[in-house]
């Protein structure tokens, strides 16, 4: 894993600026902050396989590209600043306990203090083809990787989730978050193009810029 830890601490030192203990509890059932588009190419058609709720652990969304000719382009779902990459995995490894998987994923930081997250990315396309690194700033829409099922994933999906992480060691070897149980630090983002600007299973969309 690939984790600025001077990045780190400044993008966390936003992330945990007027936040209280409550407020960092109630984030399971907490509406993000941001708006955020579908992490996918403009005018990919996008499946929830899992919403915010459904999800277990709760609090993430898996979402797929369908109708369309893969490998699906995953992008920023808003601007920001890559804090962690992990794109070196190759294994599928689906039904293993995930502190036994392997996950390729990519962590932004963005100036409203919250982290998002794109996991079970194709490997190398982070490093190699979308030619990116910890630092690199990112437009919202901007190609991250490719979507992929590395790590603990049943079928090609992206493991897209925002958060308020910890403001020290925010995530573990692994790319989780830490400090989070219960999914306390989850927000369920809001996606712009999407009616009631939340996900939900079973439903299609289609990625546009916000």
């Amino acid at each position: 894993m690939r984790l600025h830890p001077t990045l780190a601490s400044l993008a966390l030192g936003l992330a945990v600026a007027g936040s209280s203990p409550a407020q960092t509890e109630q984030a399971a059932s907490t509406p993000s902050q941001g708006d955020y588009r579908l992490p996918f190419a403009d005018g990919t058609k996008v499946k929830v396989f899992d919403d915010f709720s459904t999800h277990r652990p709760p609090g993430r969304n898996d979402l797929f590209g369908i109708d369309g000719q893969a490998p699906y382009r995953v992008v920023a779902a808003a601007a920001g600043r890559i804090v962690a990459i992990q794109d070196g995995y190759s294994e599928q490894q689906s039904g293993r306990a995930a502190k036994d998987c392997h996950n390729n994923y990519v962590w932004i930081a963005h100036a409203n203090g919250e982290w998002t997250n794109y996991s079970h990315l194709a490997h190398d396309t982070v490093s190699k083809k979308a030619g990116l690194k910890v630092g690199d700033p990112v437009k919202a829409g901007q190609y991250l990787g490719d979507e992929g099922a590395v790590g603990c994933a049943m079928l090609n999906h992206v493991h897209f989730e925002v958060a308020v992480p910890r403001s020290e060691n925010p995530i573990d070897a692994g790319g989780f978050l830490t400090d989070n149980e219960n999914g306390k630090r989850e927000r369920n983002p809001r996606f712009c193009g999407v009616p009631g600007g939340f996900a939900v299973k079973g439903a299609s969309y289609q990625a546009r810029p916000c």
